[in-house]
């Protein structure tokens, strides 16, 4: 029982704000417009700076753990390529294709996994996270970007060279990118901020988890749950019971406990990247598809991240 009570007492803080947010935009409390601009927010702005800051003030070289990162790495890239390799031959429409791609190998780490994780060790017990978001966030921002120049772009007449131009433009150009690049900076060079631009981009960082939240709530349309039902179910198993299983799993034969396993089970379990859905809608990809696995995979994720904590603190693992 107290397993259970650890695992709700993790995970419904942050689902609630999701539930929250939906009922705000159907109460007329929030309007489609606020959350559109809200989210645009929240995406340029808001998480960056968190991002940033979080990186920025961990120390990394004292935290850094090579067997964690390299763990953590191999499990991005792998099912990347894993899914490169297999998903365009399964699913000939390719903006579809890509979005898949994108859908089940980029996980809602920043605004679902570090909150989890916040709630499951406190602050003291954050090293191993903000280890992983230095590393991950970048990654997921490379690959997706790098997955809809190659399998969505099927422009004939773009040279690979312009392609591979676009690709980094884009990766050099996107907030989160930026915002853990210059965290990492800050952080390897001991760089602090002066006092004033330390507090607004605090204060400013701080709305982002539960901006984040009520705005996704607020966009969720069980209405546009229509098309591809078929691909968004197979894509949203695989975004939170396949990969979590597989990686957590190995994680656990690798010699992971405690800090370091909870922070690889936030990454890997996290429903859908919310973030993926403007990256699909800007770079050629399938819109409708990738609000449909979000909404999919943040739903049943409450149920599925709330059974994989309290399995993990059954066996004493975490």
């Amino acid at each position: 029982m107290d397993s259970l009570i650890y695992s709700l007492n993790v995970v419904a803080p942050i689902f609630l704000l999701v539930i929250v947010g939906y009922f705000m935009r159907r109460l007329h409390l929030m309007s489609e417009a606020f959350a559109e601009e809200g989210a645009k927010i929240t995406f340029k702005l808001a998480l960056p700076l968190s991002i940033f800051r979080s990186i920025m003030t961990s120390d990394i070289s004292q935290t850094f753990n090579g067997k964690l990162v390299f763990t953590t790495l191999g499990g991005i890239f792998g099912t990347f390529l894993i899914l490169c390799l297999v998903v365009p031959r399964l699913i000939k429409n390719r903006p579809s294709a890509a979005t898949v791609v994108q859908a089940i190998f980029r996980s809602n780490f920043l605004i679902l996994g570090v909150p989890m994780a916040r709630n499951m060790f406190g602050e003291e017990g954050m090293g191993s996270t903000t280890l992983l978001l230095a590393f991950a966030i970048p990654s997921f921002n490379v690959l997706a970007i790098v997955a809809f120049a190659i399998i969505a772009n099927n422009d004939p007449s773009k040279s690979i060279g312009s392609r591979a131009a676009h690709t980094f433009v884009e990766v050099l150009k996107n907030p989160l990118f930026v915002g853990a690049v210059l965290g990492i900076i800050f952080s390897l060079g001991r760089i602090r901020l002066p006092g004033i631009l330390d507090s607004a981009t605090s204060d400013i960082a701080s709305m982002a988890t539960p901006l984040a939240l009520l705005t996704m709530g607020a966009q969720l349309d069980f209405q546009k749950f229509k098309s591809s039902i078929n691909v968004t179910l197979i894509a949203s198993f695989c975004r939170i019971i396949v990969c979590p299983a597989i990686i957590v799993g190995t994680g656990i034969l690798l010699g992971f406990r405690s800090y370091d396993l909870g922070a690889l089970f936030v990454l890997f379990s996290a429903p859908t990247a919310v973030s993926s859905y403007v990256m699909a809608k800007n770079m050629g990809g399938d819109g409708d598809l990738a609000s449909q696995v979000i909404l999919v995979t943040t739903f049943f994720s409450m149920f599925t991240i709330t059974l994989g904590i309290y399995l993990l603190k059954s066996f004493a693992l975490i």
